[in-house]
């Protein structure tokens, strides 16, 4: 399995500039995704991030995609009106919605994508998208099974502490030497509480990918916003047993500079662990 990150960033994107670079660590918003086999592509949600990807994959001449949503939040959707594929004629696309608790009944990520890109927020409406587009729900703690040829992906969800709802995702599928786990859960805000859900899907994963948004000190001031620091990111993965961890949605506010010094200390504290943690990177690809 290959997992990219096409998109780093928390809340809003954040173009890199002498006075404040961001090109090392990444500016667009999140989207990810994960290839396996001779075609299988899954997207996890659809951020600035998906735009260079989607011109990467029309390039390649693929027609098939299938998108995965954590949840609504805009960083999360706004980069689909720009997502070249879905204005081409031949592509089809499989748009999965999280059935986040609480929700009044419909398809939330359904309503989002068509409201964005209704009069006056943006020209062009959904309805002008020429690619064969379907939406259907994932329920909490469904599992989904996505093949490629004879290689098959298994897909778990659990919910993330997060205002509205958040899903985190668990992959596991094929890779290096035998089946690999990935654990994809952005848009937390722990306790770390080891009867959580969560852990429980990242239980002996090979990978734990987490929102590690804020300092320590932001934090504190910012308790119920959803969002996590990489020290907890380090305690979840520790607890979960998790044998590497990345972190990643970027607060805007943070520089290259700062996130060096954010993630050096976290490679020590992950040292004293025995436990590989590092900052992902747009454009990065990980090999399970």
């Amino acid at each position: 399995m290959k997992f990219t990150f096409w998109g780093t960033r928390g809340s809003i994107p954040t173009p890199s500039n002498p006075n404040a670079p961001t090109h090392e660590y990444g500016g667009d918003t999140t989207c990810v995704s994960l290839e396996w086999g001779e075609d299988g592509l899954l997207i996890v949600d659809a951020g600035t991030g998906l735009r260079r990807a989607g011109f990467h994959w029309l390039r390649s001449g693929r027609k098939k995609f299938t998108l995965l949503f954590t949840h609504a939040h805009w960083d999360h959707l706004q980069g689909f009106p720009f997502f070249a594929p879905g204005y081409v004629e031949g592509v089809t696309m499989e748009i999965l919605s999280p059935r986040l608790p609480n929700r009044p009944p419909g398809n939330l990520i359904q309503k989002a994508l068509f409201a964005q890109q209704e009069e006056p927020y943006f020209p062009a409406g959904f309805p002008e998208l020429k690619a064969r587009i379907t939406f259907r729900e994932v329920q909490p703690g469904e599992e989904m099974k996505f093949a490629s040829g004879n290689e098959i992906v298994r897909v778990q969800s659990a919910l993330t502490r997060h205002p509205g709802g958040c899903f985190a995702y668990r992959f596991d599928g094929p890779g290096r030497g035998g089946e690999r786990s990935l654990v994809f859960a952005t848009d937390n805000e722990p306790p770390i509480d080891p009867s959580s859900p969560l852990i429980k899907l990242t239980q002996n994963a090979d990978f734990l990918i987490c929102d590690g948004q804020y300092t320590d000190e932001e934090h504190e001031k910012r308790r119920g916003w959803g969002h996590g620091t990489p020290s907890l990111c380090l305690q979840e993965a520790v607890v979960a047993k998790a044998r590497r961890l990345l972190v990643t949605h970027f607060d805007p506010g943070h520089t290259d500079v700062q996130l060096e010094k954010m993630e050096d200390e976290l490679i020590a504290m992950g040292g004293k662990q025995g436990l590989q943690a590092a900052f992902a990177r747009q454009n990065q690809t990980v090999e399970l």
